[in-house]
This record gives C-alpha cells, structure tokens and sequence, in this order.
C-alpha cells in the first residue's frame, strides 16, 4: 500500500470517528433536554386524584334524572319512554 493510500484511509477513518462521536454528543444532549422537559411537565401537572364517593353518587343521580330537568324547564310533562331526546336511555 502506498502512503498516499495510507494517509487516505487514516483520514477516512479519522473523519469517520469525528462524525460517529459529534452524532453521539449531538443525540446525547437532545435526550437529556427531552428527559428534563418532561420532568418539568410532570412536576407542573396536578397530582392525580381518584374520584370521590361523592363523584360517583352525583354521576348515578344525574344518569338517572334522564332529560326530566329540561322537561320540567319547558313547562311540559317528562314521560321517558316517548322522550325523543338523545342523551338518556330509557
């Protein structure tokens, strides 16, 4: 092999391991600015909470109300097996 090959290939490689290590460090740091936004995000977010008993009473008495409140509001009588509205099953 000539030194003229010589040098070639040694720079080929040289350049080679500058750009595998310039990505490295370039992927590195983008990790890490991805890692502490997102503990930044989950310490802004509220603590997660399950629902209440009292959640679950209201949902049963709302479920169970049908359309009646609109009804009542219009002045008509609420009967739930003609109600035409969408939102509740009778």
């Amino acid at each position: 092999m000539s030194t003229t090959a010589a040098a070639w290939t040694t720079l080929g490689i040289v350049l080679a391991v500058a750009i595998a290590w310039s990505h490295a460090w370039w992927a590195r740091g983008r990790y890490e600015d991805r890692r502490e936004a997102l503990r930044a995000e989950r310490a802004a977010r509220p603590p997660h909470q399950r629902p209440g008993l009292e959640d679950g009473v209201v949902a049963v008495a709302l479920a169970a109300a049908c359309c009646e409140r609109w009804w009542t509001s219009a002045g008509a009588e609420h009967e739930p097996t003609t109600c035409t509205r969408k939102d509740h099953h009778a």
